[in-house]
């Protein structure tokens, strides 16, 4: 296995959240992330243009990774997903290359993902409905 999995940007991609060809919903995601939070998050940190989150390698956490990297990237092509192991650690950055008058909505979802691990558990409406009030397009997630 190759040590980084890159996934860039689709160039035009709408600046939209679409899980309609998903083949898990939103609530069975979100179980994803929770699980793999509690087994293996160790920390996480929020860039001027990127989220990473650095997990315990081991244990299946590198194939979980970049698992939720592929299907986050089919949903949100728009952004850049990066994933590698250093050390004992699985890192996964998602980046964004917006620039321009969507940057704000693309910083309005990468906050929304540097804050899941606190939401992944609960009333995660709450969370979408602030991404909404900025401004993000996520009909078809909802």
């Amino acid at each position: 296995m190759s040590n980084v999995m890159h996934i860039e940007p689709v160039p035009g991609a709408p600046i939209a959240c679409d899980m309609s060809a998903a083949s898990d919903t939103l609530d069975e995601r979100l179980l994803e992330y929770r699980r793999l939070y509690e087994r293996a998050l160790v920390r996480r940190e929020r860039r001027e243009d990127a989220v990473v989150f650095h997990f315990r390698a081991g244990g299946g956490t590198r194939e979980a990774v970049e698992d939720l990297a592929r299907r986050e990237a089919a949903c949100c092509p728009f952004l850049d997903y990066r994933v590698e192991t250093v050390e004992t650690e699985v890192i996964w950055t998602t980046t964004s290359p917006v620039a321009g008058d969507e940057r704000a909505s693309v910083d309005a979802i990468l906050d929304a993902f540097h804050a899941l691990p606190d939401h992944a558990d609960s009333d995660i409406g709450r969370l979408f409905g602030r991404l909404t009030e900025r401004g993000v397009d996520l009909p078809r997630l909802l």
